[in-house]
């Protein structure tokens, strides 16, 4: 596992036992100053750059040990649909990638995407849980690194492509993370990520709609994904340490010097009935002719200079 980060320090120990640490600084833009946000769920709003991030958070060793539980993935393999959604995604990718490429999946969990990806990319990934590793190998025959990305010896400039789908808001250092895939992609390469949004679904309501005229005149949006507090009890919680919005997401990639070559909405859904999607493409197409995102999760990619 990955050592405490230099943004955040050691706390004490709270009444579930819990070990969580004080997170000083922003992990996306590196600015302190900040403003408490949502108070039962630890989360804070940086002040700089906008972004929402939990503080103080579970450490990295409490969080290694969540995902390495035996049967931590079993809620997966009872949605028929990921095989389905793993192929669109996949696809997605070889429009931006010749296939053929190198793939790097960071924290490719138990391989779902993987086993797609490989029928069309030579595959890689990263986990930091040893039952999703190990899955990924058993199930898959996959190449994986097990750890986090951070720490993991990997030759600089040797990947065509790296995703992350629904990983990056997990992870204690995202500006970090994102610049260590900079440094591992080949010239020309591209870093595909996948993430929860954060602004307000703009559904054709009239609550909703004031919500959109707020955005539209430049006032801050209205967040409107419940943040639960993180407790690591039930093997189906999600570990969000960063909520990201589209622009936050987008100015993460630039700032890193990638060049922007892809932004909208994440096809996500693991159902693959005739309602979700025609959801999804309502969704895609309310955002390329609004610029607005109402889906639940956004997708972005930037591409290295070649």
């Amino acid at each position: 596992m990955q050592a405490t980060p230099d943004s955040a320090k050691a706390a004490e120990t709270p009444s579930n036992g819990l070990p969580r640490e004080h997170v000083e600084a922003c992990g996306v833009c590196g600015a302190r100053e900040r403003a408490t946000f949502q108070p039962m769920a630890d989360v804070v709003e940086c002040m700089a750059c906008g972004a929402l991030y939990v503080s103080p958070r579970p450490t990295p060793a409490a969080i290694g040990e969540f995902y390495s539980r035996l049967g931590h993935y079993d809620h997966w393999d009872r949605e028929p649909g990921r095989a389905a959604m793993w192929q669109r995604r996949t696809r997605r990718i070889a429009k931006l990638v010749p296939p053929g490429g190198l793939l790097l999946d960071v924290g490719t969990g138990q391989g779902d995407f993987g086993a797609a990806a490989k029928e069309l990319f030579r595959f890689e990934g990263t986990e930091v849980s040893s039952e999703g590793a190990r899955l990924a190998r058993e199930r898959h025959g996959l190449t994986v690194h097990e750890g986090d990305l951070l720490g993991l010896d990997l030759p600089r400039g040797r990947y065509d492509a790296i995703t992350m789908w629904h990983v990056l808001e997990h992870v204690a250092e995202p500006r970090a993370t994102v610049a260590r895939c900079f440094d591992l992609l080949k010239p020309g390469g591209v870093l595909a990520v996948a993430v929860p949004n954060t602004d307000t679904k703009f559904i054709l309501s009239r609550t909703e709609l004031g919500a959109a005229y707020d955005v539209a005149v430049k006032r801050p949006p209205r967040r409107g994904i419940w943040m639960p507090r993180l407790l690591l009890e039930s093997s189906t919680e999600e570990i969000h340490l960063t909520h990201f919005t589209l622009g936050t997401l987008t100015w993460l990639l630039r700032a890193s010097g990638l060049s922007l070559c892809e932004r909208g909405v994440d096809d996500f859904s693991a159902d693959a009935s005739l309602r979700h999607r025609v959801e999804h493409h309502a969704h895609a197409l309310f955002h390329r002719v609004t610029g607005f995102t109402s889906a639940s999760c956004i997708f972005a990619a930037g591409r290295k200079p070649a």
